[in-house]
């Protein structure tokens, strides 16, 4: 476990320009936290922007070589990287979406290069982004192909609920062909290792059935019968505290979600959508099975309201504080 009276380096990646993720970064700027805070993106734009948020804002570049200094609001140590085109809230940029790929690559070579303790990633535009790198599907799946690691899991997390995902962003037409009993398998083994380095040595996970009612012993599709299960029953011979298949229409209640440690969703909007409608705004998105910690806020680039200076920053400052609770060793209820 690590010590709680280091003072980590937490790294902010702005997400897309033209979305909320700088005005949120300016505005948790403002907060106490009990580590070192560092941003990588524009110093000129960010500083135009805490004029116009009329935001106190003091931007320190960053000497990597340097110990950390516990974060003074107001203030944040910078890793610069430019804009090429003039960033208009609410409008995309393709030309800007190369620098945010860049710092994301970035982000991670610090990362992997243990000159951070996390990232916190603000919300990137997949779409813009996939113009100019035509296999980029989210923050997730490229982080993991940086790391060279084959599996990562998706986890979402608000009070009393934690949320694993077996696939992430692919069509719901794609689900059945991506889960497999080997895949399922190797999703928990993800699960379960992340959780033993915050001394839960054996969490206890309770499993979605795929199709609804689980299946109902293969009137409503075979495949909880035939993989969900068996899957099911191998961990558990390996002495892991795992149980399901379960109809996933009633497992969310107030009741259940006091049994497990953590639940595991077929598909993306089978499980999202409990997490957020319990605790929107109060949500972090950790990444699962990287070799550093990355986590994220509950909600996207809202372009629709970018040029207002409205958005809220509760679920970043929630990311970036259990981020650094992470990186003290714990993992946060």
């Amino acid at each position: 476990m690590k010590s709680q009276s280091v003072c980590h380096k937490i790294l902010l990646t702005m997400g897309e320009p033209a979305g909320i993720g700088p005005e949120l970064i300016i505005k948790i700027a403002q907060n106490q936290f009990d580590a070192q805070l560092i941003v990588i993106g524009d110093s000129k734009y960010l500083m135009t922007l805490a004029l116009k948020l009329e935001l106190p804002l003091q931007l320190i570049p960053i000497n990597w070589q340097s110990s950390s200094v516990k974060h003074q609001p107001g203030t944040l140590y910078i890793e610069e990287i430019a804009f090429v085109e003039k960033v208009k809230p609410g409008t995309l940029s393709s030309k800007n979406a190369k620098i945010v790929l860049q710092s994301l690559i970035k982000a991670g070579e610090l990362a992997l290069d243990k000159k951070i303790s996390a990232i916190v990633t603000a919300p990137v535009h997949k779409a813009n982004i996939n113009q100019i790198e035509p296999t980029f599907l989210g923050h997730t799946e490229f982080f993991a192909k940086q790391a060279n690691i084959d599996k990562v899991v998706m986890m979402l997390a608000t009070k009393n609920l934690r949320m694993a995902l077996a696939t992430t962003h692919i069509p719901l037409k794609e689900v059945c062909d991506n889960i497999s009993q080997d895949s399922l398998i190797q999703v928990i083994k993800v699960i379960s290792n992340s959780f033993k380095r915050f001394n839960l040595e054996k969490p206890k996970i309770a499993v979605c059935g795929l199709n609804p009612h689980a299946g109902e012993d293969g009137l409503l599709g075979m495949e909880d019968k035939e993989i969900v299960a068996p899957a099911v029953e191998k961990l558990k011979e390996e002495g892991f505290d795992i149980h399901g298949p379960f109809p996933s229409d009633s497992l969310f209640t107030p009741q259940k979600r006091d049994l497990f440690d953590i639940f595991l969703a077929m598909y993306h909007d089978q499980g999202l959508p409990v997490v957020k409608a319990i605790g929107f705004g109060q949500t972090v998105n950790v990444t699962l099975g990287l070799p550093y910690i990355r986590t994220s806020v509950d909600h996207g680039t809202a372009l629709d309201i970018a040029d207002s200076f409205c958005a809220s920053p509760s679920s970043l400052i929630y990311a970036v504080n259990y981020a650094i609770q992470m990186a003290q060793g714990q993992l946060p209820q």
